[in-house]
């Protein structure tokens, strides 16, 4: 499955097996996000803080969610309230 996402405004697409985002929660999708993004942009530090859009996963727009760097290279996420 095409997961198309944006970080920090920046564009981004993480291909992943379907089954694997089907038994996913959004926040585990978005630290995958978040570690694909910071991957793709070596020659950046992570951000302590990586605003992930999870605009396009299978054709439904997940939503904004807040990842935090804490520890190489582990991510956390939890969903922004979008008002």
């Amino acid at each position: 499955m095409n997961l198309q996402y944006r970080a920090n405004t920046l564009p981004g697409r993480l291909q992943l097996p379907l089954r694997y985002v089907e038994n996913c929660r959004a926040e585990e999708l978005a630290e995958l996000a978040a570690a694909d993004h910071w991957r793709a942009h070596p020659e950046d530090r992570p951000a302590f803080i990586t605003v992930v859009h999870l605009h396009d996963v299978g054709g439904n727009d997940l939503g904004l969610f807040e990842v935090r760097y804490v520890q190489t290279p582990v991510f956390t996420a939890c969903q922004l309230k979008q008002g």
